[in-house]
């Protein structure tokens, strides 16, 4: 198992096998004052192995202050199945889209978590992003 990608964005959606994006990949937002209401989305893809196939996979999405304190907290499974045109030993790609709001006290320092999987399986991507005081430009 593995994150094949992940992005923070101002939108995302999962829909048949595809993921549509809006305002993807930024790592920097703006607040005109403090505390702010944030709404960002959080999107990515866990590729699973062959033999991963068929089981519950846990899912873990946080966001984070910088001192580590969590604001949001989503957790869900995947599931995976084994469609019988699959080739052998193939991998699959399950993706995931999650729109949260997310009350930010201060400008500063964030972090958005993702793991999936359990034990020695488990995998997980940290994707920082800044909130900064003002307007963009």
């Amino acid at each position: 198992m593995d994150i094949d990608y992940a992005l923070i964005c101002d939108y995302a959606e999962a829909v048949n096998g595809k993921m549509y994006i809006m305002g993807g990949g930024w790592e920097t937002t703006f607040a005109p004052a403090f505390p702010a209401a944030l709404r960002l989305a959080v999107a990515f893809g866990v590729r699973f192995g062959w033999d991963e196939t068929n089981k519950a996979a846990p899912v873990l999405v946080r966001v984070e202050d910088d001192d580590g304190q969590e604001l949001v907290r989503i957790e869900g499974q995947m599931n995976v199945g084994r469609p019988p045109t699959l080739p052998p030993g193939s991998t699959q790609l399950a993706q995931m889209a999650a729109n949260v709001p997310v009350s930010i006290a201060r400008a500063g320092g964030y972090i958005v978590a993702i793991r999936a999987g359990t034990g020695a399986e488990m995998v997980e991507r940290r994707l920082p992003f800044r909130v900064a005081a003002g307007r963009p430009g």
